[in-house]
């Protein structure tokens, strides 16, 4: 990697990346047992790109007021704050499992090359060497049109070319198969990590590098992904946060540098 140091944290710029992404009048589920990345990409969307997007939070409020960040996965009463309403659990699974969600986060203990997340164990299931949490919900990952993948250490015990267990799907095995598998949503359509930016070649629906952070060089990628991925011609370098971006990130949105915090996992 190369040695320029960045005023902004690989974290940060991970947010940026999917805050662009995120388009006026989606529905965002924001939260899960890992929030931050999750919480500071929708609220910044919001507030600087997207006044129409409306957030709903794990805790079930629709659309709080913008709150700086807590480290704490406990988000049913940190993110309230001055909320048009509040739903149920019940309620949330309904949305979601209806299609009506446009899009959730999600990182894991493995990817592969197609997408598919692992949050389940590593090794073999009638003996696994280390155990994950699992997921609740998983349509959130089949019904939307979209989701977006944040895993938070890049490297290839995390990038394996094909994961112990599917927990939520990606493109399984490339190509139609997701859709011949019944399967309506869209599928992940971007990955953004500490070294780079991903996206899922339109027929073979495999990872293809997008860019790269401006402190990694390709060789930098390729070398901590235990998969082959697409590369084109000419990878440009990831457009790092504007002024704007982190002003808004660092004054409302994680005052206490959360996601500063994280600079040294990679």
């Amino acid at each position: 990697m190369t040695t320029k140091q960045p005023d902004y944290s690989w974290a940060e710029q991970m947010v940026v990346i999917f805050a662009r992404d995120i388009k006026d009048n989606d529905i965002a589920m924001m939260g899960g047992a890992r929030h931050d990345i999750p919480f500071a990409a929708v609220m910044l969307a919001k507030n600087l790109y997207c006044p129409n997007l409306t957030t709903i939070t794990t805790g079930c409020y629709i659309n709080p007021k913008l709150t700086a960040m807590h480290y704490s996965g406990h988000t049913s009463v940190l993110y309230s704050k001055e909320a048009d309403g509040m739903i149920t659990g019940y309620d949330i699974f309904e949305v979601s499992e209806r299609g009506y969600i446009s899009f959730f986060f999600y990182h894991g203990l493995q990817m592969d090359k197609y997408g598919n997340v692992n949050l389940h164990f590593i090794g073999d299931w009638k003996k696994p060497t280390v155990r994950g949490p699992g997921a609740v919900n998983i349509s959130m990952s089949v019904t939307p049109s979209r989701h977006y993948l944040f895993p938070i250490r890049h490297n290839k015990r995390t990038f394996v070319d094909k994961v112990d267990f599917i927990t939520l799907p990606g493109f399984l095995d490339g190509g139609d198969s997701r859709k011949k598998a019944g399967i309506k949503g869209g599928g992940p359509c971007l990955c953004a990590s500490p070294l780079g930016v991903f996206d899922f070649e339109e027929m073979s629906k495999r990872m293809s590098l997008k860019s790269v952070h401006e402190w990694v060089t390709v060789k930098d990628i390729v070398d901590n992904t235990g998969f082959e991925l697409i590369i084109p011609s000419n990878v440009p370098t990831t457009q790092p946060p504007t002024k704007e971006e982190m002003q808004m990130l660092r004054e409302e949105i994680d005052p206490t540098g959360i996601l500063r915090g994280m600079a040294g996992r990679l």
